[in-house]
């Protein structure tokens, strides 16, 4: 399905990064799922056309739904620390080289628990039918895009072509695919038929966990079989804050994103923001963004660089709402690895455990959230972009909020932040220039660099999409 002018309202409605993986989802919308229907199949697809990003090897994730009535919830598939792995090695999340990449650097695999936890509590279609478009995607193949292209180069630049599983799957013919090379996933359709078929039990034991922790432990990595039995996945009420006339909801303050969003919303004074987008604004921000770090920060967690991310949101024909984040870790194709005879690409996520008061838990800036305004708007809206997702969804917010902005309009906007580690304005060129200031004035010009943001609007009439344009995204209607 092809996406159609962004203005133009519609029942069902799916966006995230790529065309393929969005109309996946519109499929699942069109055949009569729910927004979670919806939003699992997006994320499987995208698990196989976004291999860079996000895969079924992920660490986790957070999913914000909101149903048609009542009160939204949070979907928790954060990872967990694995049995062999010494906690008493963490000081700070990010801080600990040897983790970044190869086996050290894999945690166990919550992408595939957590996704099935939700499709199992609030989907409508059998799993078989949500898995479909993926299978076909990996099976059949389809064309590189531009990102995954480059993605691949400065990989076979970086690493030489990588571990040898890996260079199977990305780098079959023995050199780097081009834009619009057909990738076809053989191991990895496998793997998914079996999950359609098993469900969670796939995750749990067996073949595909076998093979999992086998390559790990190969590579002097710490999981076992008896880590996937621990799964964590948690289905909880959405933690919320309040502004001005909207109630904002999200996922775990101690350990997503939504902390610093949240924290930020109850600093910013609405007077101090000025008749629009000006310097009054950007200074009333980044005061509330600073405080909120600084928060975060006297809580011993420190700002993360999970950039290689990807957020999806969905809305449904009945007024349901999905908004999805999910990831490899700090880097592009996460530890580097490829389970053996699976396909499946597995996460970097040890870097991200954080020493906390009962114990290591995994920390990440990920914050999508769910807005309820007064005047019978709902909102659906998220980003990628490490340290920078607070910003990106406070201004978001804001902007939808307050001045009454469109979801494209907020999404399109020039982006902010600030700096964690010290407290610097981050900003969009576009906003400096319009605000007068350059770098002697302690601003860091941060490019194209924050990070792909993708919303969704509901209203009576339908609802409407706000796709990023300094990115690929893919926009499908039902």
């Amino acid at each position: 399905m092809s996406s159609g002018p962004e203005g133009e309202a519609s029942g069902g409605l799916v966006v995230s990064a790529l065309q393929s993986a969005s109309d996946a989802g519109a499929r699942s919308l069109r055949a009569g799922g729910s927004a979670v229907d919806g939003a699992v199949a997006t994320a499987f697809a995208l698990s196989v056309v976004d291999a860079m990003s996000c895969g079924i090897g992920g660490y986790g994730g957070f999913l914000t739904y909101a149903p048609p009535t009542g009160t939204p919830f949070q979907v928790d598939f954060n990872t967990w620390v694995p049995r062999r792995f010494d906690a008493s090695s963490l000081r700070m999340p990010g801080d600990i080289a040897s983790l970044h990449e190869g086996g050290r650097s894999v945690a166990p695999l919550a992408v595939v628990p957590g996704l099935l936890a939700a499709h199992e509590r609030f989907g409508k279609q059998p799993l078989a039918d949500v898995l479909a478009p993926s299978i076909e995607l990996a099976r059949d193949g389809f064309p590189i895009g531009r990102e995954l292209a480059r993605a691949l180069r400065d990989h076979w630049v970086r690493t030489g072509g990588g571990e040898p599983e890996f260079a199977s799957v990305f780098f079959s013919n023995g050199e780097v695919p081009e834009r619009g090379s057909l990738l076809v996933q053989t191991d990895l359709a496998e793997t998914l038929e079996t999950i359609a078929r098993d469900g969670v039990e796939a995750f749990r034991s067996g073949p595909i966990v076998d093979a999992i922790c086998s390559t790990v432990r190969a590579d002097g990595g710490f999981l076992e079989p008896a880590d996937f039995a621990d799964d964590r996945s948690r289905i909880e009420p959405a933690e919320s804050a309040g502004f001005e006339s909207a109630t904002v909801y999200g996922p775990s303050r101690e350990t997503s994103g939504t902390g610093v969003v949240f924290s930020a919303l109850s600093h910013v004074e609405p007077t101090r923001l000025g008749p629009n987008r000006a310097r009054e604004y950007v200074t009333e921000l980044a005061r509330a963004l600073g405080l909120a770090w600084d928060e975060r920060s006297r809580a011993a967690l420190a700002a993360l660089n999970a950039k290689h991310t990807t957020h999806l949101c969905v809305a449904d024909a009945d007024g349901g709402l999905a908004s999805l984040t999910f990831t490899h870790g700090p880097r592009r194709f996460g530890s580097g690895l490829v389970a053996t005879g699976t396909g499946i690409v597995l996460n970097s996520g040890i870097n991200l455990f954080a020493p906390m008061a009962g114990g290591p838990l995994a920390v990440t800036n990920m914050a999508p959230v769910i807005v309820l305004d007064a005047d019978g708007r709902r909102h659906a809206m998220g980003s990628v972009g490490g340290p920078r997702i607070p910003g990106i969804v406070l201004s978001t917010v804001i902007d939808v909020v307050h001045f009454g902005s469109s979801i494209a309009e907020a999404i399109a906007a020039p982006h902010l932040s600030v700096r964690a580690t010290d407290g610097v304005l981050e900003a969009e060129p576009e906003l400096l220039r319009m605000m007068g200031l350059d770098e002697t004035d302690r601003t860091l010009v941060a490019g194209l660099s924050f990070g792909a943001t993708s919303g969704i609007t509901q209203t009576a009439q339908g609802s409407l999409p706000g796709a990023d344009p300094r990115f690929e995204s893919g926009v499908a209607r039902v």
